[in-house]
């Protein structure tokens, strides 16, 4: 970073959905006197994909009088597809509509409160909610795949005991195939694990 600006002083862009928004000049307006960089958008989950990669936004934003299924489901799977923290604004007090929202991935879900002060700091809270899901998300991903590559080690490692290996030398030789091969131990594992190759059992 060559400027040591505050957060609050950073522009931040904003995608905002017009076909979404019943009030597109207020909004606009109220996104601009805080200081963020406005680009609209109106069309498909592909068009918006692109669109994103084009204007690299830091947040999208959907201003609604009450989210319709079809806005809901857009984002389910727009979510799947390009992760981004999308922030609706709406004046429907539905709970059930909310909790839909939520579990669509909407970052926050904010019911009649969208006003030129608040705004700013409602789309700051939300990238951070979206970057903090992020990570936990890819710690729980790195932490589900390390525990299914220990179970494929284990199973190996079993497979070779029952070859006539001890567990030692079947650890040994799994570990030698791995770096011989240039390969994790889990892949050298799973090569095991289909026959592809049978560790020798005095490797060291």
């Amino acid at each position: 970073m060559s400027t040591n600006k505050n957060a609050s002083s950073k522009a931040l862009k904003v995608m905002l959905l017009k076909d979404a928004t019943h009030r597109l000049e207020w909004v606009t307006q109220s996104l601009q006197d805080a200081s963020c960089e406005v680009a609209h958008f109106s069309g498909s989950l592909l068009e918006m994909e692109g669109a994103i990669l084009r204007e690299q936004p830091d947040v999208i934003m959907i201003d609604t009088e009450s989210p319709n299924r079809d806005t809901l489901e857009h984002i389910c799977l727009y979510s799947r597809t390009c992760p981004m923290p999308v922030v609706v604004f709406t004046e429907d007090e539905d709970t059930e509509k909310l909790r839909q929202a939520v579990r669509a991935g909407v970052a926050a879900y904010v019911v009649a409160g969208l006003s030129a002060e608040r705004v700013r700091p409602i789309l700051e809270a939300a990238i951070t909610r979206h970057e903090v899901q992020s990570e936990m998300a890819q710690e729980l991903s790195m932490a589900k795949a390390s525990l299914q590559d220990q179970k494929l080690i284990d199973q190996a490692k079993r497979q070779l005991i029952r070859h006539g290996m001890s567990e030692e030398e079947a650890y040994k030789a799994m570990r030698k195939l791995a770096m011989d091969s240039g390969t994790p131990l889990a892949e050298a594992a799973r090569k095991v694990m289909r026959l592809e190759r049978l560790p020798d059992k005095d490797a060291t």
